[in-house]
């Protein structure tokens, strides 16, 4: 058995979820302020995210930030050894709608098509390997608080490193907490253990199924650490776009077991090539230029269904959250609760120690909000590492 190649949402239930939300006169849905941080290696102008040209693209572009170089622009130059359109893969499954590219295409890759979503260059590698990596991603997050974003999403991580040299990170994930501000975050495959920063205490961590519903990347250690379970296996996604003149560097093979070759669909193959690459909260990488449509697999796209259902939750629950909870960070408690207890489908295998589940987001969007005495909340994470 085969399975079909939007699987991923009728997993998630994004279509019926869709259909909750507030819309505008044109039909398209109206998204409010509601906006998502997407801390990656940047973004292409992909004709999935809408009409660039037009000025109709709902990449917010000219709000995001590089924090690699201190520079407004947070285009993905595609020229550098690591895991170059990243980005823009993982953005594509946040919000990206293929039937821009097909009107006749059945399906819109995007959980949340349109979702207005601010990129910030902050890496070229998916793996936080150093000091100045992590704090790359710290002073991102910062920006995004900044710049009004109510989710974030980070598809990046590492294992292990020791708390003085964490980069900031853990301080900047307290300040989103306590901001109310939701951070989704990849449980990665590097090895064997769940990643930082969704190892975090204050992050809603992020693992992936198959399409059967299995575990795609079991972890040894820190299991307990993931929230919620989604989509990661051959999900469908908008391959890297590459701009007149520019020369994309294909990615560098890694000694990651959890990376994976990118297909590109088969309506594509003449237009470019796949190759796979060095991988921790992320996916393989591809040195297809075509611009096009492909298949990828990791936990970046986890976490990228993850976001774009908080993005959802906000949108439509967002009156009824602010008047029910006091303080900020309960929001946050609100959305992992609902994720792990009340609302998803069951992993299949074994019971998961946490009672963590597999998302599904129109029953996130429909279901009570528990009460603000009922949540706890989360320790800090400016000290937090192994």
């Amino acid at each position: 058995m085969v399975p079909k190649r939007d699987w991923n949402l009728r997993m998630v239930g994004a279509d019926r979820a869709l259909r909750l939300l507030p819309r505008q006169g044109d039909g398209t849905v109206d998204w409010g302020t509601i906006r998502v941080g997407h801390l990656d290696t940047g973004y292409t102008r992909h004709p999935i995210f809408g009409d660039w040209a037009g000025g109709r693209s709902w990449l917010a572009a000219g709000d995001g930030w590089n924090t690699i170089d201190d520079v407004a622009d947070a285009t993905d130059p595609l020229e550098y050894e690591g895991n170059p359109g990243h980005g823009t893969r993982t953005a594509s499954v946040i919000c990206g709608n293929a039937r821009l590219l097909d009107p006749n295409d059945e399906t819109t890759i995007g959980i949340a098509p349109g979702l207005p979503v601010v990129p910030f260059r902050c890496v070229n590698s998916v793996v936080l390997r150093l000091e100045p990596h992590r704090r790359a991603v710290a002073l991102a997050i910062d920006r995004a608080i900044a710049a009004g974003c109510r989710v974030i999403s980070i598809s990046l991580g590492m294992p292990f490193f020791s708390s003085n040299r964490s980069g900031g990170m853990g301080e900047a994930v307290d300040r989103a907490y306590e901001a109310g501000v939701i951070i989704a975050a990849a449980g990665g495959q590097v090895i064997d253990s769940v990643t930082y920063p969704g190892k975090y205490n204050r992050t809603v961590g992020c693992g992936g199924v198959t399409w059967q519903r299995r575990i795609w990347q079991d972890y040894r250690a820190g299991k307990e650490l993931i929230d919620v379970w989604a989509p990661a296996e051959r999900v469908r996604v908008a391959d890297q776009f590459v701009a007149p003149g520019v020369m994309a560097i294909p990615p560098v093979e890694g000694d990651d077991p959890g990376s994976f070759t990118i297909d590109v669909e088969p309506d594509d193959a003449d237009t470019g090539s796949s190759g796979s690459g060095a991988s921790s909260g992320g996916s393989g990488s591809s040195g297809s230029s075509s611009g096009k449509l492909a298949k990828s697999s990791g936990t970046s796209y986890a976490t990228a269904h993850v976001a774009a259902a908080a993005a959802m939750w906000l949108r439509l629950r967002g009156d009824e959250i602010e008047r029910r909870y006091d303080a900020p960070w309960q929001r946050v408690e609100a959305f992992r609760t609902l994720l792990k207890h009340r609302t998803a489908g069951r992993v299949h295998g074994p019971l998961l120690p946490n009672g963590s589940r597999v998302l599904t987001i129109h029953r996130l969007l429909e279901a009570p909000l528990p009460a603000a005495a009922d949540l706890k909340k989360a320790a800090e994470d400016k000290n937090k590492s192994l």
